[in-house]
């Protein structure tokens, strides 16, 4: 079951930012996915570049300035009647503190030991890759409750 490709698309970035065997993350205060722990990004907005995205996502969402980062992988997020296309990013290095915004309420958590119980439950299909620091991409489709009904990922070499 692959993304249905004639369902629109938006393009939209995602950031999680390491420190050793810590995950800076925020949960999710306002909108779709309030009350999760996610990266932080948002939707690409015209003219604009993905780097671009994802540099602003993160000082809105978290007030860090984002100095050094990778692209980790893109992903297809099948939800209700559009699809997400996520290029997902590891935050390297950045300036400043972490401090809670309109939206999102960082915290720091250990890579293992997630509360993979207050995250969306995809995160647990690509995290593996993300913390292998592997390039990967691929799909998943969610069902209307959005728990996950189908998914394809690989690793690119």
């Amino acid at each position: 079951m692959k993304n249905d490709e004639s369902k629109p698309k938006t393009v939209m970035t995602l950031c999680l930012l390491r420190k050793d065997n810590d995950l800076l993350v925020g949960l999710k205060k306002l909108r779709f996915g309030a009350g999760n722990y996610n990266g932080f990004g948002g939707k690409l907005e015209l003219g604009e570049t993905l780097e671009e995205c994802i540099i602003r996502e993160v000082k809105e969402e978290s007030g860090l300035d984002l100095l050094e980062f990778n692209k980790r992988g893109v992903m297809s997020f099948e939800l209700d009647e559009c699809i997400n296309e996520v290029h997902i990013f590891e935050g390297i290095s950045w300036s400043g503190e972490p401090v809670e915004t309109d939206e999102m309420a960082p915290i720091w958590l250990k890579i293992d030991n997630l509360p993979y119980d207050k995250m969306w439950n995809s995160d647990k299909i690509w995290h593996p890759y993300f913390f292998n620091r592997e390039l990967f991409n691929g799909w998943l489709v969610f069902d209307k409750n959005h728990q996950v009904l189908d998914f394809n990922i690989s690793k690119i070499d």
